[in-house]
């Protein structure tokens, strides 16, 4: 987390109340240099960079109606600026206002945020459409192929489509690109025990000391996916 500049926009916005804890809560409670404020109002770049990861830090901690009320304002100062409407599309997105999020990822096509805008396009696609999900989230790893969270979703969205040697080397992707990212690791596990390799899911847990409660987890995720799967093949699990 960018705890100086989270700490930073605090004393230089003032922000209080629940959504000011939330952005703040882990910073030591003491005033900055007076230097600190002088220099971040004199650059409106380092400013603007400020303001970003604040909201950013609030999308993290999962306080969304106090991100969008921010994103809200930057817009007033910045209504075109590619990093704010990426974030208000991700707020919306975790907001459920689906219509809305999309119509922000979009307007990112043909940007430096394509990509990003791909992948956010995928995950609000998967609930409904998979296939389309899996196309988006392509396009995405295609313009960022060293995004490990793109790789990890794509490898998902693959494996639960049931097209288990696509999804190995996208999770593989992710998981060596971020050797210590939990989630990648255990998607693969996941993977293991949808294909019966079962002898590749408990080796893998113990090199990684997967807890046995974690991998009892993982069990119910991967029997989840194949009940799934056999819905919507109209088939009924068993």
């Amino acid at each position: 987390m960018r705890r100086a500049s989270v700490l930073l926009l605090c004393g230089l916005l003032g922000l209080s109340g629940l959504s000011g804890l939330a952005a703040c809560k882990s910073q030591p409670a003491r005033p900055l240099p007076a230097d600190n404020y002088e220099v971040a109002a004199a650059d409106p770049v380092k400013m603007q960079q400020i303001k970003t990861e604040a909201i950013e830090a609030l999308l993290e901690q999962g306080q969304y109606y106090a991100a969008l009320a921010h994103i809200e304002a930057q817009k007033q100062q910045t209504r075109d600026d590619p990093e704010v409407l990426y974030l208000e599309a991700e707020t919306r997105r975790h907001l459920k206002q689906r219509d809305q999020a999309e119509l922000l990822y979009r307007r990112l096509m043909g940007g430096p945020l394509e990509g990003k805008a791909w992948h956010g396009i995928g995950l609000l696609t998967a609930p409904k459409d998979l296939g389309a999900a899996i196309r988006a989230l392509r396009n995405a790893a295609s313009r960022l192929p060293t995004d490990v969270e793109i790789r990890n979703d794509l490898g998902y969205a693959l494996m639960e489509a049931g097209r288990y040697g696509e999804a190995l080397p996208e999770l593989s992707t992710a998981a060596e690109l971020a050797p210590g990212q939990l989630k990648s690791r255990n998607n693969l596990i996941v993977l293991m025990l949808l294909t019966g390799n079962q002898v590749g899911a408990d080796q893998m847990a113990k090199q990684s000391g997967t807890s046995p409660e974690t991998v009892k987890q993982l069990r119910s995720q991967a029997q989840l996916i194949r009940n799934q799967q056999l819905a919507r093949s109209g088939r009924t699990p068993g």
